[in-house]
């Protein structure tokens, strides 16, 4: 058995899609499983996402826009020196390039900062502050930062410096007093759409002091969107969308080299921006003086551009290996504190590297599924820094908020923050941390889950329906790629790959599917070839010299003990007849030919058996249940052979046995050879229904039969129809193909299971 790591949610779709509708638009069934369970069933919402119909909020309903604009114009005009004071990540440096660029084509005396993670911290900085007003800046504005500087705004505007802040970051008790504040959660303001990126909000400030934007600031914005992980839903996916397209047809000298430098020349898409160009840029940040990353993406020069890259590759080189390294020792940190029984895990630990301490978070939440905080001690500034990531269930924001009297600073929002603190308080913020988890579980089931959005077959799985699937992109934050289930699916080949084997790669079923599992190699030791198991993820089409096949990404595996395998459309089970001696058949007729290991639904059978094949379509549901509470059973093997269905016949009218028994009675005698035709056609029944007609009315002796010829008896007692046991019989096999043969599998499966643990 091999446990999942998460809970699979796996549900119906509350509403799904009418016929007509899904025929209109020309939906595949695997997409409108996948729309349904997303909830979008409303035609105009699925013409507008097929069809990518875009999605604007007027900028100038943004909070503070006005003001914002008429500030920056004066400055403009008075030639007042502006400062454009940025963050160190990739929404940082792209919504830095899209103001200053903007501020630039105005006209406007401009320059640029970008604080220091490791020497000033996240956000407005009073050195760098007072710095900025020494130097003649009458205006500065923060670009996706500055929600939370209290403190060092009112500092520099006591100076006479105006600050103008554009940020998206959670909104705290309290906003800074600054002259102007452009943020789409201004809780005094009604724009739309809440959930922009810092350069989505940078790029609305551009469409309000630029007639026109140029088109390369979408592809900044789709970077700084999909990078920061905001929702990919609403006016966030119309900016990606534009900006993907933007990117594939005038894609800037800057992004050109850092996909040179990746060695990737292919289609700009939301994975290249998220495992490619994101990364790259966090990565200067991460390590050294995040300007490198800007001056990258201003440059429009392709020497330059070149130039540059080349270091931000060196840089995300060196942060692979740093986050190896430490990810190794904050696991070791991590399992004792989970065996002690945590529940919040709070890691610090001198010389940890803090520029990559977000990314080692999020392997910690991905291995435990547990809020995570990892912090470097520096004792010579007697202060610990780091980076915290959450799970679903708990606000990482609203968390350390509860504890703010505990931290020096922080700023974040529901899944991630960043946080500075005094080291002596470290110990007193992880048990109020852990108190507050253990409250929250009481209320809160804070197990591991992950929304399946369809289960599928392995004959979903082709290259035109991941294609049909793939319309519906771009996926990200609340539109994230269809999880899919597979179930009970063999086996066939399975190896670790990768340095150290860290990855699994398996075959599976008839279909040979390609599988991968990242960071799974360790299951290797326990799958083996035929065995069954259910797998959740996501499909892509694997290219490899010109030829397409399907792959399955594997998120979570299980293997249980017990197997309920549908074979019932496959002509699969002499696999199993070479091993006889572990394999019971379940059949429904008594045969002295079959060897020992053949029984019949309803006996008792000794529990010797790793594998049922239930051969036989049982008589009644009784049987099976009776055969299901004597067996200990680990793996089953739906076969359930058939002559023919009489489900969609079902029980002939009771009107229909009435006239049948008044054309009997109509005469003496009826030769059924010579007869039995016309008496069928008079009926309106295939004769097989009345060959059944007659086996109740013998049963219940309202007739005899001699030599093909039908009498009627002379019977003094009214007997029911229903008592025969021919129609009790024919109601079992009815109720029987109902659940067997026509019940939704999954249902099917759990009703097995529940007779089972009864």
């Amino acid at each position: 058995m091999i446990k999942s790591k998460y809970n699979w949610d796996v549900k119906l779709p509350e509403v799904e899609i009418a016929e007509n509708i899904a025929t209109d638009l020309k939906l595949t069934p695997i997409v409108k499983k996948v729309l349904e369970s997303k909830g979008i069933t409303d035609e105009t919402d699925i013409r507008n996402l097929l069809e990518g119909v875009q999605i604007t909020h007027d900028p100038w309903k943004m909070s503070d826009m006005d003001k914002a604009v008429e500030r920056i114009n004066v400055a403009i005009d008075q030639n007042q020196k502006i400062l454009v004071y940025g963050d160190y990540d990739a929404d940082g440096v792209t919504s830095t390039t899209i103001l200053v660029s903007t501020l630039k084509e105005l006209g406007a005396h401009v320059g640029w900062y970008i604080p220091n993670r490791f020497s000033e911290g996240y956000g407005p900085n009073e050195l760098a502050f007072k710095n900025a007003y020494d130097e003649g800046i009458s205006l500065i504005i923060t670009v996706d930062n500055g929600i939370q500087g209290h403190d060092e705004i009112q500092m520099v505007q006591d100076l006479g410096v105006d600050v103008i802040v554009t940020d998206h970051h959670e909104i705290g008790k309290t906003m800074p007093n600054a002259y102007a504040i452009v943020h789409p959660m201004h809780p005094e303001f009604e724009y739309p759409f809440k959930y922009l990126c810092g350069a989505g909000v940078a790029y609305k400030l551009a469409q309000c002091l630029l007639d026109e934007p140029p088109v390369h600031f979408l592809g900044l914005v789709a970077i700084g969107t999909i990078a920061d992980l905001v929702s990919l839903t609403d006016e966030n996916r119309t900016l990606v969308q534009n900006g993907l397209a933007a990117l594939n047809k005038y894609c800037p000298p800057s992004i050109k080299a850092i996909l040179n430098q990746a060695g990737y020349n292919d289609e700009i898409n939301e994975e290249t921006v998220g495992f490619i160009i994101g990364p790259r840029l966090n990565a200067v940040g991460r390590l050294e003086d995040a300007a490198l990353a800007a001056e990258l993406l201003m440059t429009e020069t392709e020497d330059e551009a070149m130039f540059l890259a080349e270091q931000v590759e060196f840089f995300n080189q060196e942060r692979k290996d740093i986050v190896s390294q430490i990810t190794e020792e904050a696991l070791v940190m991590a399992e004792e504190q989970v065996q002690q029984g945590s529940k919040f895990l709070l890691l610090a630990q001198t010389d940890w590297h803090e520029g990559v301490l977000g990314i080692v978070a999020s392997r910690i939440v991905e291995t435990y599924s547990l809020p995570t905080l990892i912090l470097n001690i520096d004792e010579a500034q007697n202060h610990a820094k780091g980076s915290a990531r959450s799970i679903d269930q708990v606000s990482m924001f609203e968390i350390l908020s509860d504890y703010s009297q505990l931290i020096t600073k922080f700023g974040g929002h529901h899944m991630a923050a960043g946080v500075t603190m005094p080291i002596e308080n470290i110990q007193p913020l992880q048990n109020s941390l852990n108190e507050w988890m253990a409250q929250l579980a009481e209320t809160t089931s804070l197990e591991p889950r992950k929304k399946v959005d369809v289960t599928i077959s392995e004959g979903d799985i082709t290259i035109q329906n991941i294609k049909d699937i793939q319309r519906l992109r771009p996926f990200g934050t609340d539109f994230t790629s269809p999880c899919f289930e597979l179930q009970d699916v063999l086996v066939q080949q399975v190896k670790g790959i990768g340095q150290e084997k860290k990855h699994l790669k398996l075959v599976i079923g008839e279909s040979q599917l390609q599988a991968i599992f990242w960071q799974s190699g360790h299951l290797v030791k326990e799958l083996g070839v035929q065995q069954p198991i259910n797998v959740i993820g996501t499909l892509q089409i694997n290219e490899w010299n010109g030829f397409q096949s399907p792959q399955f990404m594997i998120e979570d595996l299980a293997s249980h003990n017990l197997q309920i395998l549908d074979y019932r459309s496959k002509n699969k089970v002499n696999d199993l007849n070479a091993d006889t001696e572990n394999v019971a058949y379940l059949i429904h007729q008594r045969s002295e030919k079959l060897g020992e290991n053949y029984h019949y639904y309803g006996d008792e059978i000794i529990n010797k058996y790793e594998k049922y094949v239930f051969r036989d379509l049982p008589t009644s549901i009784n049987d099976l249940k009776t055969t299901l509470k004597t067996v200990d059973i680990s793996q089953i093997y739906l076969v359930l052979n058939h002559d023919r269905s009489i489900y969609f016949e079902g029980m002939p009218k009771m009107e229909t046995f009435k006239q049948c028994f008044k054309a009997l009675a109509a005469k003496k005698e009826t030769n059924l050879a010579n007869e039995g035709v016309q008496l069928s056609k008079f009926l309106n029944i295939q004769p097989h229904i009345l060959k059944f007609i007659l086996k109740v009315f013998l049963d219940l002796e309202f007739i005899q039969v001699e030599n093909g010829i039908i009498k009627l008896n002379n019977v003094s007692t009214k007997r029911d129809i229903a008592s025969s046991k021919y129609y009790q019989s024919r109601i079992d096999r009815i109720e029987v193909e109902k659940l067997l043969l026509y019940e939704d599998f999954n249902r099917l499966k759990q009703w097995i299971k529940d007779e089972l643990v009864e």
